[in-house]
C-alpha cells in the first residue's frame, strides 16, 4: 500500500512539472516566433479606400478634475476628420469638477449615479446617451494620453476587425513605485502582445484605450458582472469566436498608482476580479481550446498564468530538482534547456530592445521591477481568501501626477 502511495505520489509530482515545463516552452516559443516574425512585418496599413469609421470616444471618470482636461484635450486634438468623432465623458459618481471641466473642455457630459460600483456601469450609461451611427466606440481612463495618430491607426486595422486594444505604455512618472511599475508594462508589451500581435493571436482587453463595435458591446456589457470589466468581457468574446485584436502602432500613455498602499488596493481588485473570470469562463473555454480554437487555448493558459514571473518560478524549480537526480525528477537534458528558454529569450530580447540597458541605471530598475512584482505573492493569496469582495476605491491625483512632463505618447 505504501508503495502505490509513493508511485502516485511521483506520477502526481512529475505530471505538475511536466506542465509547468510545457507552460514555460510554450511561453518562449510564442515570445521568440513573434518577435522574429516582427522584425520582418511589413508597414502599419493605411485605411482602406473609402472605409473612414465613426468613433463615439468615452471617458471614465470618477473624481478626476486634475486630469479629465487633458485626455478629452488629446481626443478632439486626433488627426482624424473632426465630423467621425464625438468625446463624452461619463462623470461616475464624481464629489469634485470632473464634470464641470469636462464639458469646458469641449467633450459632452454624461452624470452616472449609481450605489453600485464598478466602470462597467459607466460604459452602460454612455451606450444608452451616444446612440447609434458609429462603428467604433473607444473606452478611455481619465488618467490616460493619447497620441495624434491613435485614430487613424485604429481605422488602418480595416472594417473587418470587431474589438481592438491599443499599445498602453506608462506615463513618464519618476515615482519609484510608478516607475517600477511602468518598466513591467513596458517588458509586457514586449514579452508578451507584441509577439501574439504578429502570430495571430489575440489580447485581453486592457481597461483603456480599446475600440468595439457598439452592437458587439450592447449585446456582451449587461452580461458583465465582476470588477474587472476588461478581462471578463475579453472571455465572453473569445467564448464566441471573436478575437481583442492588438495594435501596436497606436498608444495610449496611462498612469501607475504612486504609492504602494494604492497600488495594493488597485491589484488586489484586479487579482479578485481575475479569479471569478477563471472560476466561471475557464472551463468554457478550455473546451473550446480542446476544439482546436489556438486563440482560446493562448487565452486559457494566461487566466492560469498570467505573468512570466510564475512560469519562471515553475521552470526554476523544476531545474532545481532535476539536479538533484533524485527518484521522480525530470531528467536534465529537459528541465535545463526549458529553464534558459526561460531566462534567456526575454533577456536577449530585452537588451537587444533598449527595454533593459546594461549599466547601474539599467540594473537598478530592473530589481526594482522585480521586487514589486514579488508583491503579487501575497496580493494573491489575500485575494483568493476575500475572492467574492466587489469593492473599487478611488485613485485620488496629486499635482504631480498632471506635470507637464506627462505628455501623450509621440509628442
Amino acid at each position: 500500500m505504501v508503495g502505490r502511495l509513493r508511485t502516485l505520489a511521483t506520477v502526481a509530482w512529475r505530471t505538475a512539472e511536466s506542465l509547468a515545463l510545457a507552460v514555460s516552452a510554450y511561453q518562449s516559443a510564442v515570445t521568440l516566433a513573434g518577435y522574429l516574425k516582427r522584425k520582418t512585418a511589413a508597414a502599419p496599413a493605411e485605411p482602406p479606400p473609402g472605409w473612414r469609421p465613426r468613433f463615439a470616444l468615452v471617458v471614465c471618470a470618477r473624481d478626476e478634475e486634475r486630469v479629465v482636461g487633458r485626455v478629452v484635450g488629446d481626443l478632439l486634438g486626433q488627426e482624424y476628420p473632426s465630423e467621425l468623432r464625438d468625446v463624452f465623458v461619463a462623470a461616475h459618481n464624481c464629489t469634485d469638477r470632473t464634470a464641470e471641466i469636462a464639458r469646458a473642455s469641449g467633450a459632452e457630459v454624461i452624470d452616472v449615479h449609481s450605489a453600485v460600483p464598478g466602470k462597467a456601469l459607466a460604459i452602460r450609461a454612455a451606450l444608452e446617451r451616444i446612440g447609434d451611427g458609429y462603428d467604433f466606440i473607444g473606452i478611455f481612463d481619465a488618467d490616460a494620453r493619447a497620441e495624434p495618430g491613435l485614430l487613424r491607426a485604429i481605422a488602418g486595422r480595416g472594417p473587418g476587425t470587431d474589438c481592438l486594444q491599443v499599445e498602453t505604455v506608462p506615463i513618464g512618472d519618476p515615482e519609484w513605485t510608478a516607475e517600477g511599475y511602468g518598466f513591467g508594462r513596458k517588458a509586457r508589451n514586449l514579452f508578451w502582445w507584441q509577439p501574439r500581435e504578429a502570430l495571430g493571436l489575440g489580447t485581453t482587453i486592457s481597461g483603456c484605450g480599446w475600440f468595439i463595435r457598439p452592437e458587439l458591446l450592447r449585446e456582451e456589457l449587461p452580461k458583465v458582472t465582476t470588477l474587472t470589466e476588461d478581462l471578463e468581457l475579453t472571455a465572453r468574446l473569445a467564448l464566441r469566436g471573436v478575437p481583442v485584436t492588438y495594435v501596436s502602432d497606436a498608444r495610449v500613455a496611462v498612469g501607475e498608482a504612486r504609492d504602494l498602499r494604492t497600488s495594493v488596493r488597485q491589484r488586489l481588485r484586479w487579482v479578485r476580479g481575475h479569479l471569478l473570470v477563471v472560476a466561471r469562463y475557464w472551463p468554457a473555454l478550455a473546451l473550446r481550446a480542446a476544439r482546436g480554437d489556438l486563440r482560446a487555448l493562448d487565452l486559457a493558459a494566461y487566466l492560469l498564468v498570467p505573468t512570466r514571473m510564475l512560469t519562471r518560478l515553475g521552470a526554476s524549480m523544476v531545474a532545481l530538482h532535476a539536479l538533484t537526480r533524485r527518484a521522480g525528477a525530470l531528467p536534465m537534458a529537459i528541465a535545463l534547456p526549458v529553464t534558459a528558454a526561460e531566462w534567456l529569450v526575454p533577456g536577449i530580447i530585452a537588451v537587444r530592445e533598449r527595454l533593459l540597458t546594461l549599466n547601474r541605471r539599467g540594473v537598478e530598475l530592473a530589481l526594482r521591477h522585480g521586487v514589486l512584482s514579488l508583491l503579487w505573492f501575497p496580493i494573491g493569496i489575500w485575494a483568493l481568501a476575500t475572492a467574492r469582495v466587489q469593492a473599487w476605491d478611488p485613485t485620488r491625483r496629486t499635482p504631480a501626477e498632471v506635470s507637464d512632463g506627462q505628455r501623450a505618447p509621440g509628442r
